[in-house]
């Protein structure tokens, strides 16, 4: 990401803001989703507040004091990634992958849905790799697609064959 781009932990007071940062940028990913489209952003705000932050670490991407991305990271499962639409494609969402895979230097997971090639696209470019196919639990019931990334395994120093 470029040198005007933060990478910090979510703050004390942003979650309305970032809650609708992720609703705008969940209702522009999944206009197939009728669930996901019936929530109101008081239901998102609500349900980020009370269910997403008190068991994530919550990651936000700023640029010139604005929130443009987020990433929920539980363990070492990857919860929620989203970047505003109007700031995708520049490097925001690769930068807190690349955060998230420095707080977790064992391996992620995470589940995307199977018909949304972009964010296929984004986490095998990334390194991740499909590793089970399913269906997500209630209300989406979507079939959906496991990633898990592991990183690469170098032998120790002065090992020899």
């Amino acid at each position: 990401m470029g040198t005007d781009w933060v990478l910090r932990f979510m703050r004390e007071g942003e979650h309305d803001v970032i809650a609708e940062l992720w609703h705008r940028s969940k209702r522009r990913a999944y206009p197939y989703l009728t669930t996901e489209q019936s929530y109101s952003l008081e239901d998102n705000r609500r349900y980020f507040r009370e269910v997403v932050c008190p068991r994530c670490q919550v990651l936000v991407a700023e640029l010139d004091g604005q929130l443009v991305g987020l990433l929920a990271l539980e363990d070492q499962f990857i919860d929620q990634l989203y970047v505003d639409p109007r700031f995708q494609g520049r490097g925001v969402g690769s930068g807190l992958l690349a955060r998230a895979k420095e707080l977790s230097p064992a391996g992620l997971t995470l589940y995307t849905f199977q018909r949304n090639q972009a964010a296929r696209r984004f986490y095998e470019r990334h390194g991740f790799r499909a590793i089970a196919f399913g269906t997500s639990p209630a209300p989406e019931r979507e079939p959906d697609v496991k990633y898990a990334w592991r990183p690469l395994r170098r032998p120790p120093t002065g090992a020899s064959d």
